[in-house]
């Protein structure tokens, strides 16, 4: 079996699961509205619904698989990652991803709220009443989703479209994830955690960093809204006004990312051993086998420390604010994903993929008329 897709496959699989998941909340929606009551303030069909939704993702991606006779283990890299550090990195990712891109969302929130239009979360309409609402609002909104959502973008649309490049498959992936939702409320801070998840993914040669980081932002959003409001309350005075304070938190931590995502990578990095060669400013000398390499016009002369893993970070960081830094941002990318997603280039058909854009943008425009009306 193959253990790759192409762009246009890809976003055939993106084109069937929405089609499929469209289909069968609205049979359940006609089938349940009106019929069944509420539980917990959400309506009992919004409950089923949102489960359905992830088992339909599933059961679409494995028939998709065995159509297109492809292994969806080794395309969604549905493997262990066995790095601890890198595991330890994930909390921080999370809770920074959250502080660099709620101010984004709670700005659309403002705009919208300025313009009489009240869009909402659907957290925020759950009555916590008990711990026993909490544990099923975890599993029902932030693990089940977790899991289909990221098998479906992560694990079967970003390999596709990453073989036209790393870039256009974090970016475009990104942008099908943010709009599939059809909440415009969110399409900015889904798009962003879209890009961060498909990093992860490329990096880690694995799709559970991702789907821990979606459970983990899912987690703390649902954790907040049921025992802590009063954090909602603090972020709104000072983000729906003081957008100087949202300015300040996207900054600061979009720059943490770069720098999470930096030691990241690092952690995956295979150690050099110690005494089996040595750097010098014109060469390297191996010294197990007594072979030295040397510039004809310099003698070998130590190269001086530059400061170690703090300062290649900060130096890191700031690349990223320039083109050369995101060149090298893309290499690392290809290198760490190259043994499963192989570059293939612009040529391949791109149709499919120019029309699930556009079938994404028709899904999200209809929300947004939902929620306007």
């Amino acid at each position: 079996m193959r253990r790759n897709l192409f762009a246009g496959e890809s976003a055939s699989a993106y084109l069937f699961a929405i089609c499929g998941v469209s289909i069968i909340s609205n049979m359940l929606g006609y089938i349940l509205t009106g019929r069944v009551g509420s539980f917990a303030g959400m309506s009992v069909a919004g409950w089923i619904s949102y489960a359905v939704t992830q088992l339909i993702i599933v059961l679409v991606i494995v028939a998709f698989a065995a159509w297109r006779k492809y292994d969806v283990v080794a395309v969604s890299k549905l493997r262990p990652m066995t790095n601890p550090r890198r595991y330890a990195l994930l909390v921080p990712i999370s809770v920074f991803t959250i502080v660099a891109f709620l101010p984004l969302s709670m700005l659309v929130q403002a705009m919208f709220g300025a313009m009489g239009v009240q869009g909402s979360v659907t957290a925020s309409a759950i009555r916590f009443d008990n711990v026993g609402v909490y544990f099923l609002a975890l599993f029902v909104i932030a693990l089940l989703p977790a899991l289909g959502e990221e098998l479906l973008m992560r694990g079967t649309v970003l390999p596709g479209l990453a073989t036209r490049g790393v870039w256009f498959g974090v970016f475009i992936s990104a942008l099908l994830f943010s709009l599939m939702h059809g909440n415009p409320v969110q399409t900015i801070y889904q798009f962003c955690i879209g890009a961060v998840l498909a990093v992860l993914f490329l990096l880690s040669g694995s799709i559970w960093p991702s789907v821990i980081v979606h459970f983990l932002n899912n987690f703390i959003t649902l954790t907040i809204s049921a025992y802590i409001p009063q954090v909602n309350e603090w972020i709104a005075t000072l983000g729906y006004y003081n957008f100087l304070t949202g300015f300040a938190a996207f900054a600061v931590g979009v720059l943490v990312l770069f720098a999470l995502f930096y030691l990241y990578y690092r952690a995956g990095q295979p150690r050099r051993p110690k005494e089996d060669f040595k750097v010098v400013e014109n060469g390297i000398v191996f010294e197990e086998y007594s072979v030295y390499a040397y510039s004809d016009d310099s003698a070998a002369k130590p190269v001086k420390k530059r400061g170690g893993l703090f300062a290649d970070t900060m130096r890191f960081c700031g690349s990223m604010f320039t083109a050369r830094g995101w060149n090298r941002a893309e290499t690392a990318l290809v290198q760490a994903s190259s043994a499963d997603i192989p570059y293939i280039g612009k040529a391949q058909p791109m149709i499919n993929v120019w029309l699930a854009v556009g079938l994404a943008c028709i899904y999200w425009v209809f929300g947004l008329i939902t929620m306007l009306l």
